[in-house]
């Protein structure tokens, strides 16, 4: 599709003449993903803050101008690829880490935050977020909600799904809710948290987390063990799970 004539001003009244483009550098560049799929938006966006997204997505919804969220760009399954166009929404401006409690274990995050850099902030309170995926120094907070990311440590810790506590989301009509909670327990009402978890993007627009975080492990080790078949490799690893010491994280690999 393309913008109506005077759409463009209007979306960067909202978000800044600088975080609105309809370059053709840019609109090729947010036609990707780390999938091997591609179509070209017809605008890119980087809203700072809920309620700029919240005033994009009336304006949208006014206009029936399809809308993808976009974090680090780094899924393979072509989740932040505009495949009809519209407006790709690039939510990497808003990267802060707004609360961190170690005593009541949880943090909150705005979707943009790197993961990588999330874990640098909980470094010195010596607490971390477990899921490990292994784009970890590009892939956001919000993506790794979105996608129900995991990865080496799921072995232990489990996924992204295992740490959401509560998120605040923009709907399709623009309107901003805040579902969850900021407690490790809680058995009142519906989770309506885990729905958006692993949604995509598909149910609304995820702009902050509230995650529970995990003490890191005092100590560390490796072991790697070399295997002449595939399916003696596996079956080492079932019988490790098996046990009582589970270890934090595995990985297989081939030659």
């Amino acid at each position: 599709m393309t913008l109506k004539e005077g759409l463009v001003e209007e979306i960067a009244s909202i978000v800044g003449r600088e975080n609105c483009s309809t370059s053709v550098a840019d609109l090729y560049t947010y036609g990707f993903d780390s999938s091997i799929h591609h179509h070209t938006p017809d605008a890119v966006v980087r809203p700072g803050s809920v309620e700029e997204v919240s005033l994009l997505v009336k304006l949208a919804s006014r206009e029936g101008i399809p809308v993808v969220p976009r974090g680090g760009g780094t899924g393979l399954c072509g989740a932040a690829v505009p495949i009809k166009g519209g407006m790709v929404m690039d939510l990497t401006r808003m990267n802060r880490v707004k609360e961190v409690r170690v005593n009541d274990l949880y943090c909150v995050s705005e979707a943009g935050v790197v993961y990588d850099r999330l874990n640098e902030a909980l470094l010195p309170f010596k607490f971390f977020f477990p899921p490990t995926p292994g784009s970890g120094e590009a892939c956001t907070i919000g993506g790794m909600v979105a996608t129900n990311a995991s990865g080496m440590r799921a072995v232990k810790y489990g996924a992204t799904r295992d740490y959401v506590l509560g998120l605040e989301v923009v709907l399709a009509d623009g309107s901003i809710i805040h579902v969850g909670t900021n407690t490790i327990k809680n058995s009142s009402g519906y989770q309506l948290e885990r729905l958006f978890v692993g949604s995509e993007g598909t149910l609304g627009i995820i702009t902050e987390v509230t995650l529970k975080i995990a003490p890191r492990p005092k100590k560390a080790a490796m072991v790697l063990a070399a295997f002449d078949r595939l399916e003696d490799a596996g079956k080492c690893v079932s019988n490790i799970i098996s046990v009582p010491l589970i270890p934090s994280a595995t990985e297989l690999m081939d030659d």
